[in-house]
């Protein structure tokens, strides 16, 4: 679906921020010296065409003016003692004289619309504006009810068509003099937009969620330079990500947490992993410390552990087989298992 707008100078304000920002954008890259010979060139030829077109309106007045005298000198050779064809040649000499008075109000009033002169000292005053139109454009002082005026004495009317499926705006703009420029802007966005996640972060985030915590994806993200969508508000460009905000960006966007992911690994919790291997849930705690069985964070304060399929470690008595021993034995026997593997070792 196209919608088409009519901004005239009077309610510029109906574009929206971004694309009166493109057709201010456009006048001051077209203000520029060359610009105003060429519309005064424009004008010239405008002046030329208007000459031509009295000429015809004369023209007309003239042959008004003879078929006047022509119905009038009838009447005057006509016999008074025929009033019937009296009566009738006055009527169309009356008619030929009122045709005359049109012509004439016509040519005077087309003179009129088309007085447009534009003399030496007129086109000096626009050359010298060009100049100066940039400095006086950005200067800070200028405020922006003046910059307003500057667009309405430049610009005749711009046409929008909004393109919504393609998120477009075509505009049309239409300077003093005729010359027209088409320009192509994104169409503004709602409050609710300019504060939306990019896809690309939420991306990121399903991806980092395989493998790190909300606390740790929050980090990656800020040390990328990356922010939340809130920090499109005023004010808040100051805005980090946090965990709790991973955290809703995984709850808004459905994505799979952490949790669910781990235990699509065959995971198990802790009690589960310390009823498989038959020890206390205090003594897995200790041995996944030491490294004899892997653990993985769900969130900051949580884990679920990792089994082997064979090998299971078994429960010892610590007097005699410390935990670091333990470790250590571990330790080598991953080291020569490719090459010489360490026989009678009971892990």
């Amino acid at each position: 679906m196209r919608t088409a707008l009519l901004v005239s100078r009077t309610a510029k304000s109906i574009a929206g921020p971004p694309i009166d920002k493109t057709i201010a954008a456009l006048v001051v890259e077209k203000m520029t010296p060359a610009a105003v010979e060429l519309a005064l060139e424009i004008r010239r030829e405008i002046e030329a065409r208007h000459e031509e077109a009295d000429q015809l309106r004369c023209r007309a007045m003239q042959r008004a003016q003879i078929d006047a005298d022509l119905a009038q000198r009838r009447f005057m050779l006509v016999d008074p003692n025929n009033r019937l064809v009296a009566d009738t040649l006055e009527a169309e000499w009356n008619d030929k004289l009122r045709a005359l008075a049109d012509a004439r109000e016509e040519r005077e009033r087309a003179r009129q619309q088309d007085q447009l002169i534009l003399d030496d000292a007129i086109r000096q005053r626009l050359v010298a504006m060009t100049t100066e139109f940039k400095k006086l454009w950005d200067d800070p002082s200028t405020p922006n009810r003046e910059r307003k005026r500057l667009l309405a004495y430049i610009i005749e009317d711009a046409t929008l068509i909004k393109l919504p499926m393609e998120g477009i705006t075509k505009i049309h703009v239409r300077f003093k003099g005729g010359k027209t420029e088409t320009l192509t802007a994104l169409n503004p966005k709602s409050s609710g937009q300019q504060v939306k996640t990019p896809p690309t972060i939420v991306e990121l985030v399903d991806k980092l969620l395989d493998n790190h915590i909300y606390s740790e994806i929050a980090d990656i993200l800020n040390q990328q330079g990356l922010r939340p969508g809130g920090s499109a508000r005023p004010g808040r460009s100051s805005a980090r990500f946090t965990a709790l905000r991973v955290a809703y960006l995984t709850h808004r966007y459905a994505l799979r947490s952490r949790y669910d992911r781990l235990r699509k690994r065959s995971m198990l919790t802790k009690v589960e992993a310390a009823a498989r291997l038959g020890i206390h849930e205090l003594t897995l705690v200790r041995w996944a410390e030491y490294g004899i069985v892997k653990r993985y964070a769900y969130n900051a304060h949580a884990y679920l552990y990792e089994l082997p399929n064979s090998n299971l470690p078994t429960k010892h008595c610590s007097r005699w087989d410390t935990l670091v021993n333990r470790v250590a034995t571990l330790k080598m026997m991953k080291e020569s298992k490719l090459s010489d593997p360490i026989e009678g070792v009971v892990v």
